[in-house]
């Protein structure tokens, strides 16, 4: 029988608890009502509107909604009137959990992921660079303060973005978007955890600096 290292205790340690700020911040976003979260999402975009490091940017990525997340409808619809084009992750059917980031428009297709998702209907060979994306904008279940984001747990943005810490002059501004209800005091983190250049809500704008 192995003997659990004080890594491993760590580690065990860590996961309760995440998952424990994810089941009450889930919980909780899950109670805003339809007409608050429709609300939120139009209060995101203009406050996304002016946003320098965005209206610089030439090529943005941003999810759409699922799930309780905020309603990113109306962000996705000032990326295609500002940018022409918004980028919106697609899962890669085999392991590594990793994400492609497909070029979208008001044309383009959309099909159900394995996840149900809504995903780009679009061969792969048209994907971008993730290198080339200049923001992106992505989803959480909760933040905090230092710029710590909590997701669902399936490590796709993490394992997506995770060369660039070998590499950080060529990283996309990675922005998490969400409900201000969604900060936390403190989420615990592990090396492979992807810190957040700043965050995005219905009322406040947060840039962290590292």
């Amino acid at each position: 029988m192995s003997i659990p290292t004080s890594q491993s205790l760590n580690h065990h340690q860590t996961q309760q608890q995440k998952k424990a700020i994810r089941h009450q911040v889930r919980k909780l976003r899950n109670e805003i009502s339809g007409a608050e979260a429709k609300q939120a999402g139009l209060d995101l975009a203009e406050r996304l509107k002016s946003n320098t490091d965005y209206i610089k940017a030439k090529r943005v990525a941003c999810f759409i909604s699922f799930d309780g997340e905020i309603d990113t409808q109306p962000v996705i619809d000032l990326i295609l009137e500002d940018k022409d084009i918004c980028y919106l992750p697609k899962i890669k059917p085999t392991k590594p959990n990793r994400l492609w980031f497909m070029p979208y428009d008001k044309e383009t297709q959309l099909v159900k992921s394995k996840l149900l998702i809504p995903e780009v209907d679009l061969p792969v060979n048209q994907a971008i660079a993730v290198s080339k994306l200049d923001m992106i904008l992505m989803p959480l279940v909760a933040f905090d303060e230092q710029g710590n984001r909590l997701g669902m747990g399936g490590g796709y943005y993490d394992a997506t973005l995770a060369h660039f810490s070998q590499k950080p002059s060529s990283k996309p501004q990675c922005i998490g978007i969400a409900y201000q209800q969604q900060m936390v005091e403190q989420i615990p983190t592990e090396e492979w955890d992807f810190a957040l250049d700043g965050v995005l809500t219905q009322n406040e704008s947060y840039s962290f600096s590292f």
